[in-house]
C-alpha cells in the first residue's frame, strides 16, 4: 500500500511539474526593448551579444545604426561608433554591423564585424574602434566565436571566404579552409569543453574540424537542405547540435555530426515543399526557413529557434513546439540570444530594428 502511494505521489509531482512549465511558458511574454529612432533608419539586428557578467549591459549589431550599447538591460542606448568605417560617407545610417564576438576574459574587449569592411576591435566596451583587418583577405564577415578557454584565439567566418584564424598576440589572419567544400560560412560553433572542436554552417552543409581549424570535414549526413543558417550546441552534452536551414526546417544530431536527424513535430517540417503546400503550422514553406536557433544552458531540454513567423519554443529537446509570438509585433526574426542569471532570458532582433525580450521565471 504504502509503495502504491508512493508512486501515485511521483506520479502527481512529475504532472505538477509539467503543468507549471507549460503554464510558464505560456504565461510569458515578449517585451519591447528598443526600436529605431523616429527618423534614423536602424536596419535589422544582425546580432545580439550579453556582457558574460553584467547579465544588464546588451550590445546589438545593427544593419544602420552599428553598434548599439545598453546598460540597463535595454531600457536606453548609445551608439558606439567611433573608428568603424562607414558605408555610406557622410551619413549615421552607415555602420553595418554583421557579427560579435565578446572576450570571455576581458569583456571590456569586444570584436565586431562589418558587412564589408573587416574586423575591428575595441578595448575599452566600444568607446574606440581599430581595424584589425590588415591580413585578412576577405573582409566580407559573417560570424565571429571565442572560447572562453582560449581567448587568445579568434575565428571569424566570412561571406565567400571561408574561415579565418586570428592571433592575437601576433595580430595576424591566417585562412584555414582545408577539407570546406564550400566557403560561404552562415554559423560557427565552439565545442564548451573542448577548443579544438568546432562546427561551421554553408551554403553546402555542416562542416567540423577537431584540430582548430587546420582541416575540416563534411558531416551532413541525413540533412536534406545544403543551405545550414545557423547552429546551436548543448553546453552540457556538446554532441548534441541543431542545425537550421533554409529551406528543410531544423535538424538534430547527438553524436557530433555523425548523423542529422529532422525534427520538429508539427511545426518543422524536413524537406521543402511543392510549391502550394501549406506546412502543418498553417504557412506556405516560411517555417523551413529557421534563422536561429539557441539552447536554454540551465534546461537544455528547452531550445528557441526563430523564423519568419516569430519564435517557437520546445521543452522536449526539439519533439515538439509551441509558438510563443504574445507581445512580439514584429516576426520576421533575424537573431536570437540568450542570458541566464537569476532567470533565463532570450532576446530576439527583427528585421526592421526592433529587440524584443522574453523572460522565463
Amino acid at each position: 500500500m504504502r509503495r502504491k502511494k508512493s508512486h501515485l505521489n511521483a506520479l502527481i509531482f512529475a504532472y505538477i511539474i509539467i503543468l507549471l512549465t507549460c503554464f510558464s511558458a505560456q504565461s510569458a511574454e515578449w517585451k519591447l526593448l528598443s526600436e529605431a529612432p523616429r527618423g534614423i533608419p536602424i536596419g535589422a539586428v544582425n546580432q545580439i551579444a550579453i556582457h558574460p557578467n553584467k547579465h544588464n549591459v546588451i550590445y546589438i549589431g545593427t544593419e544602420g545604426m552599428g553598434f548599439l550599447v545598453s546598460e540597463d538591460g535595454g531600457k536606453t542606448w548609445v551608439p558606439k561608433n567611433q573608428g568603424f568605417t562607414a558605408a555610406e560617407e557622410g551619413t549615421v545610417s552607415g555602420f553595418q554591423i554583421r557579427c560579435i564576438a565578446i572576450d570571455p576574459s576581458k569583456p571590456d574587449t569586444i570584436y565586431a564585424g562589418m558587412a564589408a569592411f573587416g574586423v575591428f576591435k575595441t578595448t575599452n566596451a566600444g568607446t574606440k574602434w581599430d581595424n584589425i583587418s590588415d591580413t585578412l583577405e576577405d573582409t566580407f564577415t559573417k560570424v565571429l566565436a571565442i572560447h572562453p578557454a582560449k581567448t587568445d584565439t579568434v575565428f571569424l567566418g566570412t561571406d565567400g571566404g571561408g574561415v579565418y584564424r586570428y592571433d592575437v598576440a601576433q595580430n595576424e589572419w591566417t585562412e584555414k579552409v582545408k577539407g570546406l567544400k564550400n566557403t560561404y560560412i552562415r554559423a560557427l560553433v565552439m565545442d564548451p569543453k573542448d577548443p579544438k572542436v568546432i562546427y561551421v554552417g554553408t551554403d553546402g552543409g555542416v562542416a567540423k574540424t577537431v584540430n582548430s581549424a587546420e582541416s575540416w570535414t563534411v558531416i551532413s549526413n541525413g540533412i536534406t537542405s545544403r543551405y545550414v543558417l545557423c547552429l546551436a550546441i548543448d553546453p552540457k552534452d556538446p554532441k548534441l547540435l541543431y542545425a537550421g536551414t533554409d529551406g528543410g526546417g531544423l535538424f538534430k544530431t547527438i553524436d557530433g555530426g555523425g548523423k542529422w536527424e529532422p525534427i520538429g513535430g508539427e511545426i518543422w517540417l524536413a524537406k521543402p515543399p511543392a510549391e502550394d503546400l501549406v506546412t502543418p503550422s498553417g504557412d506556405v514553406e516560411s517555417t523551413l526557413v529557421v534563422s536561429s536557433v539557441v539552447v536554454n544552458p540551465i534546461n537544455t531540454s528547452i531550445v528557441y529557434a526563430s523564423n519568419q513567423t516569430g519564435v517557437f519554443r520546445s521543452a522536449d529537446g526539439g519533439k515538439t513546439w509551441e509558438k510563443i509570438n504574445t507581445g512580439l509585433t514584429s516576426t520576421i526574426i533575424k537573431c536570437l540570444a540568450i542570458s541566464a542569471n537569476k532567470s533565463v532570458t532570450l532576446y530576439a532582433g527583427t528585421s526592421d530594428g526592433k529587440l524584443f525580450a522574453y523572460t522565463e521565471e
